[in-house]
């Protein structure tokens, strides 16, 4: 009795030995398969996702370029059903993660509909193809090249403006402008502040307002095209002309300084144009008399 006791006993011992070693096993087993797979680790998981869209978003500009719809509409698909599963903790800001989400509903609009825009298909395509580069490149983005382009099309409106042209050829010119602009736009929100975003908004609006009247104000549209350099140099931090623009405040207050910034220009905006509201009103009385 007492013999088949112990031989239980000892069966119990190495039975509870073996399971404790296969679970220990097993473990380790498990541990170097999430070490050696990265969609199994939540830290390389966020990573590895962004640059996985960037890439979907490079192969799917390629695609609009070459007018391949099916291509367009499978991949466009795959970067939305991956946006749900990125982590953009530390990534961007509310602002960013807005502007990069419209971009992808924008060519998800493009792309369904029955008779597709060509143009306005790879332009959105490009806008996204950008937003995901500037998330997934803290350093170089591709944005910043577009510098030159903004330039030169800052140039052409300000020697337009300075040669006296039409309000059409004004006009012609900040829509070109503009849509570079809307281009980079979503790529500079994701690693931007919000208010730097604001001011040149703001400043587009009224340049806007300028060129498309029928009588263009030549005096104050070269003043803002002037202002305009300086936002355009902020904008794609050009320290060589930084100067005339550095942060009054630093640190926990830039913000705050920012909007300080923005309410003046638009009380600048806001006074410009009740003067040319009564300057308008003066006339139509001294014509009725």
């Amino acid at each position: 009795m007492k013999r088949t006791s112990m031989r239980k006993a000892r069966l119990l011992a190495v039975s509870l030995m073996a399971l404790l070693l296969w679970t220990n096993m097993t473990y380790r087993v498990c541990a170097q398969s999430v070490e050696s797979n990265p969609s199994r680790n939540p830290q390389l998981s966020s990573n590895y996702t962004i640059s996985q869209l960037n890439e979907e978003a490079a192969l799917l500009y390629r695609r609009a370029l070459e007018n391949n719809m099916e291509e367009v509409r499978a991949s466009i698909a795959r970067i939305s059903s991956s946006l749900q599963h990125i982590s953009f903790e530390g990534q961007t800001s509310v602002e960013g993660i807005h502007a990069l989400s419209e971009t992808v509903v924008e060519v998800k609009e493009a792309s369904v509909k029955l008779q597709a825009d060509r143009q306005l298909l790879q332009e959105a395509s490009a806008k996204l193809r950008l937003a995901a580069d500037s998330l997934a490149n803290r350093v170089k983005p591709l944005w910043l090249q577009y510098y030159k382009i903004v330039k030169d099309d800052l140039d052409a409106l300000s020697l337009a403006a300075n040669q006296n042209q039409s309000a059409a050829i004004l006009a012609k010119r900040y829509l070109v402008l503009e849509q570079h602009y809307e281009t980079i736009r979503p790529a500079a929100m994701i690693r931007l502040e919000p208010y730097q975003i604001a001011q040149t908004d703001a400043w587009l609006s009224h340049i806007k307002g300028l060129t498309h009247a029928k009588q263009p104000d030549a005096a104050q549209l070269r003043s803002m095209i002037a202002h305009g350099e300086q936002l355009v140099n902020q904008l794609f931090g050009r320290e060589k002309d930084e100067s005339a623009f550095v942060p009054f405040v630093q640190g926990p207050d830039r913000r705050a300084a920012g909007l300080m910034i923005s309410s003046v220009i638009v009380a600048a905006l806001s006074y410009a144009g009740y003067r040319k509201y009564r300057a308008q009103q003066q006339d139509i009385f001294t014509y009725r008399r």
